[in-house]
């Protein structure tokens, strides 16, 4: 991969920054294993070719900083190694940050946004921690749980107080155990990815089958009725077979008020949260009122002035 360095920044920053080749050959990586088998290929072949600046790789180099700082901090648990295991003549690899092997915790150490907690997106790291779980037993090592520590590199303790779905820390743990019957299943996942890579491996760019939509992030469609000359919506679908029923009903001239109203499964989960929080707010104000009540109540303490003595 090609290093621009656009902004003249120092070359020791641009030394730091200068990203190795993920894969050897013959190999795939934990974090590789996770990817759609045409992303993986289309990463491996043109490496040589890609271009990337220096100043977009600073978080990048920000998540080095945080596993080098863990890793000089002498902990008692064995860190930054290295497991591998053949599977179907392609050798998985994958690097572990930190092992207790007396309790059979693996730790691993996030550089995360806000946002992953959030919305709860951790299928990719227990996917990953999954395979690590599974090298560790596949090296005799025994694994009972697994733990992701992530610094939170976005977070903000105005927002904490203000949004109830933010994380309360800039740092956040999430763990899950590693039971037998997990361990079976990441091995039927990486038997299945490393079958898919061995078929797709010789085919030329254009007949590796694409991504799932899964792998590309892709959201469900949303449609909607618009009505001729104007921009806001009436009706939003979440489905294609809920659309087809409403332009049926509107044809034969059956919509009902519900058919009418511009309601979808999003305005439905948006109404009832609005109205709940209207509920708090207003259980909130009466119990307000009612402590201001009890304390108008209450006697008031009498005030003692001290009485000076005056001076002839």
């Amino acid at each position: 991969m090609k290093i621009t360095n656009k902004l003249n920044l120092p070359a020791g920053f641009v030394k730091a920054c200068s990203p190795e080749k993920h894969n050897a050959q013959g190999c795939l990586s934990a974090t590789t294993l996770i990817m759609g088998i045409k992303q993986i290929l289309l990463m491996e072949r043109p490496w040589d070719e890609l271009e990337d600046d220096v100043s977009d790789r600073l978080w990048a180099i920000w998540g080095q900083a945080v596993h080098s700082l863990m890793e000089s901090e002498g902990e008692n648990n064995f860190t930054e190694q290295k497991m591998a295991y053949k599977v179907k003549g392609v050798t998985v690899t994958g690097t572990i940050d930190s092992y207790d092997m007396k309790h059979g915790i693996i730790f691993d150490y996030k550089t995360a946004s806000v946002n992953k907690i959030k919305f709860k997106d951790f299928k990719d790291w227990y996917l990953q921690g999954m395979i690590y779980a599974w090298l560790l037993s596949k090296n005799k090592f025994p694994v009972n749980k697994r733990r992701f520590i992530a610094l939170l590199k976005d977070f903000s303790r105005t927002e904490a107080i203000r949004d109830y779905q933010y994380p309360k820390e800039p740092v956040y743990v999430f763990k899950f155990p590693v039971t037998l019957q997990a361990l079976f299943k990441i091995e039927m996942f990486i038997n299945d990815k490393v079958n898919e890579y061995r078929r797709c491996v010789a085919l030329d760019d254009n007949i590796i089958p694409s991504c799932t939509p899964e792998e590309r992030w892709e959201r469900p469609p949303k449609f909607a009725v618009m009505k001729k000359g104007l921009k806001k919506r009436c009706v939003c679908l979440m489905k294609r077979i809920r659309l087809n029923r409403w332009l049926k009903k509107k044809a034969q001239g059956i919509l009902s008020n519900t058919d009418k109203a511009n309601l979808s499964d999003v305005s439905h989960i948006v109404y009832a949260a609005a109205s709940v929080i209207s509920i708090v707010i207003k259980i909130k104000q009466s119990l307000m009122k009612e402590k201001k009540k009890l304390q108008n109540k209450q006697p008031h303490k009498e005030r003692f002035i001290p009485l000076y003595e005056e001076i002839n």
